[in-house]
């Protein structure tokens, strides 16, 4: 049974978004949520290299979405393949929290505590840094200073925005390696480690991110856990 049409406005929400992110004069609304999204998905990486055995150095955010994690050792393949998947997990998690009742202000709270550490700890570029202390203590505002369905509708938001925006990443990834193959990229990379095209890389990732965004949807409206 769907829970009072929520997976309706969910929908409604991300049709709006990728509208208003085509239109130049209101892309400006769903930047912040891109900068996020490029966040998580740096982290993303970096975390993959800690958790198998390498070094996260450094992370950098750039005004045009775009981010780098500088990294070394670990496991290539895994610290190549985790910033899109990560981008998916985190959104599909939002969506569950967001449609299961969770304390919407508390879950704010802790993501803004989390990206202003992790910005500390890791982003060494100004203007990365500038962003992510602008995100964090929004985030924070908004657990004390929203009432508690605000921050619900505040984490549904986020959550269906960081899974289009992690999408729309891997449709650009998918033309990239198809038409731009020796671009630098994440698929070129497990390419050069893998030896399998980079092409296929990218379709692996869109599969495995459409599956998480499946997975998530059932979890947050089709069933009781």
């Amino acid at each position: 049974m769907l829970r009072n049409n929520e997976l309706w406005i969910a929908i409604a929400i991300a049709v709006t978004s990728t509208i208003i992110a085509r239109l130049p004069v209101l892309h400006w609304l769903v930047y912040p949520f891109e900068l996020f999204n490029t966040f998580v998905h740096e982290l993303g990486h970096g975390f993959a290299s800690l958790l198998t055995g390498g070094k996260l150095d450094r992370l950098e955010v750039y005004s045009n979405g775009e981010g780098v994690a500088w990294t070394a050792g670990g496991i290539r393949w895994i610290v190549a393949s985790a910033g899109y998947l990560s981008s998916a997990l985190v959104g599909g998690a939002l969506l569950i929290l967001s449609a299961r009742g969770i304390s919407a202000d508390r879950v704010t709270l802790i993501i803004g505590i989390a990206l202003f550490v992790l910005c500390g700890l890791f982003v060494r570029n100004i203007f990365g840094i500038i962003v992510g202390i602008l995100l964090a203590g929004a985030f924070i505002a908004a657990s004390y200073k929203l009432a508690l369905h605000w921050n619900e509708w505040l984490l549904l938001v986020l959550g269906v925005q960081t899974i289009l925006n992690a999408l729309d990443s891997l449709w650009d990834l998918l033309r990239l390696s198809s038409y731009r193959r020796h671009v630098t990229s994440d698929a070129l990379i497990m390419q050069q480690a893998t030896g399998v095209p980079a092409i296929l890389w990218a379709l692996v990732w869109s599969g495995i991110a459409l599956l998480i965004l499946w997975q998530a949807i059932r979890f947050a409206y089709f069933r009781d856990i």
